[in-house]
């Protein structure tokens, strides 16, 4: 009896700081948009609030309450901290210190893109995204499944607004990395560089890999060197 009331109440303490369903609606993402996020339910920490649960994310123009979109997410994971204000059953957020909504513009139109978190799934349990292109054809978001794949995998996705490329990196343990990059033709997003860095089995060598699309097939060429000249190249002694 003693051992079956302890489980009770271990499982108590440890929902302690676990709350049903919140609202929160982020503010400063956009000028354009407000977006309005209920999710099935949160973790109060000590610093942050973090929500990693199945959730409805609305979009509406700024300052208004009418939904212009709904998107439903099997999972996100929202960061809740810094500057926010109780408005009845729902939480305004304002600042950048919350984090699991961002837009940007994806494919260069002029237009900004939606992310939304799918969960903490990228390298080293980083943030991953789910990307929504906004598509002036139908005046809505929609899901891009190459741009999703791109963040959900790689561990840095940064969008070069001056190139008009999109670029990640990623790694794996100490010794392999890989960089890329990628354009947009036809409205397809396109992978035309790859550069490969692994360090051999000896330690003293590395090889550089690099492969290149040029008119439509690719070309490799790889080069060795050792880890002392590897990193004097890379100003690191």
């Amino acid at each position: 009896m003693r051992e079956y009331f302890f489980i009770i109440l271990l499982s108590v303490l440890c929902a302690a700081n676990v709350f049903g369903e919140e609202t929160f609606i982020f503010k400063s993402e956009s000028k354009i948009y407000d977006v309005k996020v209920r999710v099935e339910s949160c973790d109060d920490g000590e610093r942050e609030t973090i929500c990693n649960a199945a959730a409805v994310v609305y979009l509406m123009k700024k300052n208004r309450a009418e939904v212009l979109q709904t998107i439903e997410i099997e999972e996100t994971y929202l960061t809740i901290g810094g500057d926010k204000r109780k408005n009845g059953d729902v939480t305004e957020l304002f600042g950048d210190e919350h984090g699991g909504i961002y837009f940007s513009d994806y494919n260069f139109d002029g237009v900004d893109d939606l992310a939304v978190s799918n969960g903490n799934y990228l390298p080293y349990n980083g943030v991953s995204y789910d990307v929504f292109l906004y598509s002036k054809r139908q005046r809505r978001f929609v899901k891009n499944k190459a741009l999703s794949a791109l963040e959900t995998e790689k561990m840095s996705v940064r969008v070069n607004r001056k190139l008009r490329i999109i670029e990640t990196e990623t790694k794996a343990g100490c010794c392999w990395s890989e960089k890329e990059r990628f354009r947009f033709v036809n409205n397809r997003l396109q992978k035309f560089y790859v550069f490969t860095t692994e360090f051999e089995t000896d330690g003293k060598t590395v090889s550089l890999t690099t492969e290149r699309r040029v008119n439509g097939k690719w070309r490799t060429s790889t080069k060795t060197m050792s880890v002392r000249k590897f990193y004097k190249l890379k100003g690191i002694e």
